[in-house]
Formats: structure tokens, sequence, C-alpha cells
């Protein structure tokens, strides 16, 4: 079968190459390397290992189907969605803006016919497209593009409009009718799945049935040991990082709702306290010296419009005074040595000891399946879908709680007592290997059997299925 998959951004396929156009992939923001591209990935690698012909279309010139205009952050659409959900202030009136938004939608839809009808697909995956009104010019063209051809479509939704995470109040009729018509919109041709039981609950309220994917991992293909301490020892000696230092990776992008001023915090408790394991041996083997440090390397890419929490998070680490190394603008989708570019996974994690994920709303989790899969112990803060989907499959964490506060700073923080009794079980896992084994292989196995690529073939098997009966 052919399949299109159709997103706002996308990593590049491995054997893409730059044309004589400039790559999107600059570093500057989280191109290629949030976790729907990384996602769309996996997808398109057990459809094409299953025979099946598969494209993507994005924002991005290394898709097959590239469609500029699907960026949802350019000054134009952010313009769009200030009128629709902030205020109209950039319109006389909303016929004016209706105009505007009819003239994107027009241009948009008129891409999108292109690359259907060029690549002509028996089947059409969509991220995250026709849950959450990013790109609502986006969401209204391929709405109505489904509508009138009748492609049979698996959307997907990673987040949904419910979610806290997200507030729209719209500034008149066309935002209200865009809001309440198009979130997820319902046809026929239209199958629903989400990546969490609360979104799917969520969606039963409005009258959506959903099935659940959750987010996935190849938990058996892995570095084998030689390519493993390779990598590890050419990352940290690049970063002036020693054998015996401890590195807590923080893998997430730099957005507000990751909370990355808690994990500077948990390592500034594990500075002050590293005296406790000095003289220790590791879990690798090493010792910890009195001269070992605990680094702080943040490996997650930016987004545009949080680069004033980026500036303030560095502020933060500074003032704590603790070894911390931003990483981000080396990450790629792709590892490209000779250019001293590496993949998030598992090349950053290769560095690592321990994961921090203090984020406080993920739709899943995909770094935290990152590090689990990586044999990486994780403090997590227990956000709710940990609770839900993930906590009761039986992995094991060293737990930062379920409850934050912001501060005056602007910022978030949870309790000292947390942090000093999480900084110990940390230190008590990083100087048992036991005990460090113990946790990853029981993370690794929890993993293959509830978010492993096998299920994610299941996943795709069920559509493929759905849509040649429904084509029938």
């Amino acid at each position: 079968m052919k399949v299109l998959i159709i997103h706002f951004r996308s990593a590049p396929a491995s054997d893409w190459q730059p044309s004589h156009k400039p790559s999107q992939d600059d570093g500057s923001d989280s191109a290629g390397t949030d976790g729907v591209s990384l996602e769309m990935m996996k997808r398109r690698q057990l459809l094409e290992e299953g025979g099946h012909q598969v494209a993507i279309c994005s924002a991005y010139e290394w898709a097959e189907y590239p469609i500029p205009p699907l960026e949802f952050d350019s000054d134009d659409v952010r313009q769009m969605m200030r009128n629709l959900f902030e205020r109209m202030a950039d319109f006389p009136n909303e016929s004016e803006l209706g105009k505007a938004f009819d003239a994107s939608k027009s241009e948009l839809k008129r891409e999108l016919n292109k690359a259907i009808a060029d690549f002509s697909p028996d089947l059409v995956f969509v991220h995250n497209i026709l849950c959450l009104p990013l790109h609502p010019a986006a969401t209204v063209a391929l709405t109505e593009i489904i509508r009138e051809t009748g492609l049979p479509l698996a959307a997907i939704h990673h987040d949904i409009l419910s979610e806290g995470a997200y507030k729209f109040k719209p500034t008149c009729k066309l935002a209200k009718t865009i809001i309440e018509g198009y979130y997820p919109p319902q046809m026929p041709n239209i199958r629903h799945w989400t990546i969490n039981s609360r979104n799917q609950k969520a969606l039963k309220g409005k009258g959506v049935d959903a099935d659940i994917i959750h987010d996935s991992m190849d938990f058996d293909e892995r570095l084998d040991p030689a390519s493993y301490q390779k990598l590890r020892a050419e990352l940290r000696s690049k970063h002036d990082i020693n054998s015996g230092d401890i590195v807590l990776l923080v893998g997430a992008r730099i957005v507000p709702n990751k909370r990355i001023e808690i994990a500077g915090k948990l390592t500034a408790i594990l500075h002050s306290r590293r005296q406790e394991i000095a003289g220790k041996e590791l879990y690798s083997g090493e010792s910890f010296t009195g001269q070992g440090r605990v680094v702080l390397v943040l490996a997650g890419r930016p987004e545009v419009a949080f680069l004033d929490y980026q500036q303030k998070l560095f502020d933060l680490f500074d003032t704590l005074n603790i070894d911390w190394m931003y990483v981000g603008d080396e990450v790629r989708p792709l590892r490209s040595e000779e250019q001293g570019f590496y993949a998030l996974y598992p090349d950053m994690y290769a560095m690592a000891d321990f994961v921090l994920y203090p984020t406080g709303w993920e739709g899943f989790g995909n770094q935290l399946l990152e590090a689990f899969a990586a044999g990486l112990p994780a403090a997590v803060f227990e956000y709710p879908v940990y609770q839900e989907d993930i906590g009761p499959r039986g992995v094991q964490i060293v737990s930062l709680g379920d409850t934050a506060e912001e501060g005056p700073d602007g910022l978030m923080q949870i309790s000292q007592d947390i942090l000093d009794r999480a900084a110990g079980e940390m230190m008590g896992i990083l100087t048992s290997p036991d005990k460090y084994r113990e946790i990853t292989d029981n993370n690794i196995e929890i993993g293959r059997r509830h978010f492993s690529f096998d299920v994610l073939r299941a996943h795709l098997n069920d559509a493929l299925s759905w849509a040649q009966s429904f084509k029938a």
C-alpha cells in the first residue's frame, strides 16, 4: 500500500542529502527532533520494512512533499492565532480576518491536493493537525480535502484541545466555529487514535471513539558495547567530561512545561553532596574521586517562542553555580560525525549516567522511553500521563513527586525534602552496580512488553487493514 504521512514538521530520511537550498536544520529550533517527528519516522521505518511505499508531507525541504506554509511557528500563523484566540488587533473586523484565513486555507489546500494527487495514497496518517489549533488554516484545509476525496485517514492525536496545557479563547464567530467544528473532525473515513488513556476519555466525552497507541521504541536495537564505549568516550572528551564524572542528561526540548529548572536544582544538591560518594566505585566501574564532578547536560533543542524561558533557565544555572552545558546546537535528527552533529537518541544518552525528566505535562513521554531503551535510570516528576499509563506498568524510577508550584521568579519548584530524598536515592543507585542493573533491566523488559515496535507494528497493521476494508 501507499501511505502518506502529514504533519507540520518532520525528520529527514536516513538517506537525505541537502540540495542547493540551505537546510532548515540549523539547530535554532526543534526541527526534526520533536517527539511527533520521531514517532512519524518510526512508523515510516516499520511500514517500509513491511513492503509499503511511504512519503512524508511537512513544512520542511527534506520531506518528499515539502509545503513551507505548513510551518506553524511563522509570523503569519502567529498573527492569525493572536487574532483568532487572543484579541483582534491586526484586522479591522471579522470579515477581513476571514478573508486572510480563507487565503491561507486556499493556499494550503491547493498544495496538499497537489501532493495527494501526485502520490495517490491508499491511506493517510495525520499527526496532530486535526486535534490542536496550532495552525487552524491547515486543519480546515486538510479536513475539507478528506471530506471531498473520501480518502481513509488515520488521525493520530498526540495532544488534544481539552488538555490543561492548551487554552484557546475565541475572539469571534469564525474562531468559535473552527474550535467547535474541527478538533477533531468526524466523518466515516477518519479513524482516531490517541497516545494516552486520558485523551481517550476526553475524546469520548466529545463523542469521538479513539483507540490508544502509546509512543514506542525499539527496545531490541541498541548500540553494541564497542560502539557505545567509543561514542561515550568521544562525546565526553569533546565536552571535557572525565570518565569518572557523573553526567545527568535532560533530553527534552527547552520549553516551560518541561520544568528543566527542577533538574538544575537537583543537580545542585548532588553537587553539594558529592563528597558522600567520593572514593566509591560507580556502577560503570569508574571511581568517583574527590575531584569528580556532577555535570548537567541539556541536549534538547529550544523553540523560538520560548527563548525567554531558555535565557531565564541558563541564568538560574549560573546562579546555582553548577557544572552544566547546553549541547542542543550539535543535536540533529541524524548523526553526522564529520560535521560534529549527533542524534539525540542513542548518541547523547551514551555520555550519560542518569536521565532527569522533571516535566510537568507530557502527552506521553518520548524521552522517558528513550532513557529506558538506552539502559539508563531516570528521576521523574510524576506527571499525570506517567501516573496513569506508564508507572502502573511496573517501571522503576526515582520519584520527584507529583506536586510543584510556581516560584517568585516564574519558574517551578518542588519541595527541598523531595529533592534531598531523590538525590540520596540517585547516589545509592550510581554506586551500586546490582541496583543500577536491576532497575535498567526491569525498565527495558517493561518497555519491550508495552511500548515496543511490536506494539507499533500491530497498530500499523490494524490501520492498514481498516483502510483496505474501507476502500473495498
